[in-house]
């Protein structure tokens, strides 16, 4: 059962709402064996979507994953090489998955690349690489998908945006990062205004979640981390599927212009 621009679900049980069955699902930055997009990917294909997932470089890996989802959960799935801050190759992979699948009822914008300096301390380019993949690749898959959703009166957009977006995490310089991040956010809810009559747009704030991505830093650096979490640990990343399966379904079909947290209490202190 689906959802059309704003209306309310014709389902009424919650595993109705929840079911993504003959639905298509974009995830991008989907590649690694236990990162934020492969959760996504598994927790939608569980309920039932077809899956298209993307990579930047990891093809082996991509490709691995396809296999697992169409095994575990005896669904389509298909993996596309995709650059997010090239708009040309977003619009390319709308039209792609659109001919492989004939539609997508839900795109996840979760590529996203970290920093590694503060502004003085860094470059130029690395300012610029880490806006183009975080921000402005996010708003590139926003504009090649967009009309797909306006065109069939539907669709649900997510973003995994950051905690960063609220805070300035301590110690590490990430300030481009930060501002990639807290631009995400404003721009789940600007485009939930602007896309109001045919579409959702919301975004999902994580924490510090364990996806082999922190791995170099030094341990000193992670305990004082976890010091200021009030869980005491770090999340795994399959704590975060619900809520992308909640974002994409008709469960939140009342959910707008929204970002859920979830960094077990880091921002709350």
């Amino acid at each position: 059962m689906s959802t059309t621009g704003n209306a309310i679900p014709t389902a009424s049980k919650l595993s109705d709402l929840f079911s993504l069955k003959g639905k298509v699902v974009v995830i991008t930055g989907a590649s690694g064996p236990r990162g934020m997009g492969i959760e996504a990917a598994r927790g939608c294909a569980e309920m039932g979507a077809n899956i298209a997932i993307t990579y930047a470089s990891r093809a082996e890996g991509a490709e691995k994953n396809v296999a697992e989802l169409q095994k575990e959960y005896g669904i389509k799935a298909k993996a596309y090489k995709l650059n997010v801050a090239d708009y040309n190759d977003c619009e390319k992979l709308v039209k792609d998955v659109i001919n492989d699948f004939g539609q997508i009822d839900g795109f996840i914008a979760n590529a996203g690349a970290t920093a590694n300096s503060g502004v003085i301390d860094g470059s130029k380019e690395e300012w610029d690489r880490v806006i183009n993949t975080d921000l402005n690749g996010t708003a590139y898959c926003a504009k090649a998908v967009g009309p797909h959703f306006k065109e069939r009166g539907r669709g649900s957009f997510v973003i995994t945006s950051s905690m960063s977006g609220h805070i300035a995490n301590y110690p590490q310089e990430q300030t481009s990062y930060n501002v990639a991040k807290a631009g995400c956010i404003h721009m789940a809810r600007s485009l939930a205004n602007e896309w109001r009559g045919f579409a959702r747009v919301n975004s999902i704030s994580p924490g510090y979640i364990d996806t082999g991505l922190s791995d170099f830093v030094d341990q000193k650096t992670q305990d004082l981390w976890k010091s200021m979490i009030p869980l005491g640990r770090n999340g795994d990343a399959k704590e975060l599927k619900g809520a992308y399966v909640y974002l994409v379904s008709d469960a939140s079909s009342y959910t707008t212009g929204a970002d859920i947290v979830i960094d077990g209490g880091y921002t709350c202190r």
